[in-house]
């Protein structure tokens, strides 16, 4: 089954929760009562969403002047882990301008970590909605509380996230630099490469978003028509130029 990013921006946008999850993720409906947690004085409603093993809520504060810090936060997770330990908290304010993605991370043994993403109603969203097509699933599978953590986890959890980028990075910068040749400067070798594949993925990312002429495929189509010029053209005629000129 394919999962539409787009129709997973249009619920993230109506702040459609059940939808999102029911709908487009196949996680279950959650047949349980509304959860109330009074904090510092303010009684804040959980209301359940789905649940796949792992719950899911959406809160929402009585007033949007008690929208909830990240201390409260912290605070309305800790009592909701007495009733559903693994579960997201999605919270929200009534003008539905905002939303916070909770999920915290539980290790035996060592200190919870919490994971938040948040989603502004002017935004594309393409951050949070990579994450939550990393926690769709089939029609037909089963429910399991340890592969459905599991996923979340890998989707949420930006420090695993990061340390793979940055394995990745020094795996490229190492291979690129072997190629590098006319700077017998070690140290000036590796700045020059890692000014190159900054720059490489600035335009990657731009790309993707469509700044560059609507072409989100904008270096493989200009590595492909610089090709049929010649050996080299793509970094002679094209990058050079455009990392050494343009940008400067």
């Amino acid at each position: 089954m394919t999962v539409s990013s787009a129709n997973i921006q249009s619920r993230l946008k109506a702040f459609d929760f059940k939808g999102l999850f029911t709908q487009e993720l196949m996680w279950h409906h959650f047949q349980t009562r509304n959860l109330e947690v009074k904090m510092d004085g303010v009684n804040y409603t959980l209301i359940p969403v789905a649940e796949r093993g792992m719950a899911v809520f959406e809160c929402v504060p009585p007033t949007d002047a008690q929208f909830p810090k990240y201390a409260v936060r912290r605070k309305i997770d800790t009592q909701v882990s007495k009733t559903a330990r693994e579960h997201i908290i999605i919270f929200h304010d009534h003008a539905k301008t905002v939303q916070v993605w909770q999920w915290v991370k539980r290790e035996s043994g060592k200190q919870s970590a919490c994971r938040e993403q948040l989603f502004y109603i002017g935004q594309s969203g393409d951050a949070l909605i990579q994450k939550i097509l990393s926690i769709a699933f089939s029609l037909d599978a089963e429910p399991n509380i340890t592969e459905t953590v599991a996923r979340v986890g890998a989707a949420f959890d930006v420090e695993k996230v990061t340390k793979k980028f940055y394995e990745l990075f020094k795996k490229e910068h190492d291979t690129f630099l072997k190629f590098v040749e006319g700077i017998p400067d070690g140290e000036l070798k590796k700045w020059y490469v890692s000014v190159m594949l900054n720059r490489l993925m600035f335009i990657y990312f731009i790309q993707k978003k469509g700044f560059l002429g609507g072409d989100q495929h904008y270096l493989g189509n200009k590595l492909a028509e610089t090709k049929k010029k010649g050996k080299d053209k793509f970094y002679r005629d094209f990058l050079c130029p455009l990392f050494f000129y343009g940008f400067a």
